[in-house]
């Protein structure tokens, strides 16, 4: 499947994928997941896109993980409303994060980030928006 895309894409003129979806598909009420992703269980889900990773690197082609940190398990369509992804940084870790481990082991080439608010990391920013400006808190020399 990932050479076959790769392949298609190039053929187009498309030289960035951005798949695989790597999301797993864990709740029965999400309105956006669903058949985009690879199943139902992160071993799977890990599994498969390693897989579809690996066969579009045998083309020029750049791939992406997405929706970091998984928006599987939300029932909310985050192009209307913001998902809330509940779970502990326990949990995140032992079944949302495995397939991005995964991919990124894989040699993905990029992580596209989801639009989700996930309480664990951050209680007031969605994943997709970065901490609030503070040159006094950051270690950089800002100019």
């Amino acid at each position: 499947m990932g050479a076959i895309t790769a392949q298609e894409a190039l053929a187009i003129g498309i030289n960035w994928l951005l798949g695989p979806v790597v999301d797993i598909n864990n709740n029965p009420d999400n309105p956006v997941i669903n058949v985009r992703a690879f199943g139902e269980t992160s071993d799977r889900v890990a599994t498969l896109s390693a897989a579809f990773i690996a066969g579009a690197k045998s083309y020029p082609i750049l791939t992406t993980a997405k929706h970091f940190p998984g928006h599987g398990d939300t029932a909310t369509d985050s192009h209307l409303e913001l998902p809330v992804v509940p779970h502990s940084p326990e949990r995140l870790a032992a079944v949302e994060l495995i397939p991005f481990q995964e991919a990124i082991q894989a040699g993905v080439d990029s992580v596209m980030s989801a639009h989700l608010l996930v309480p664990a990391w951050d209680n007031q920013r969605a994943a997709t928006l970065p901490p609030p400006f503070s040159p006094a808190s950051s270690d950089k020399n800002w100019v």
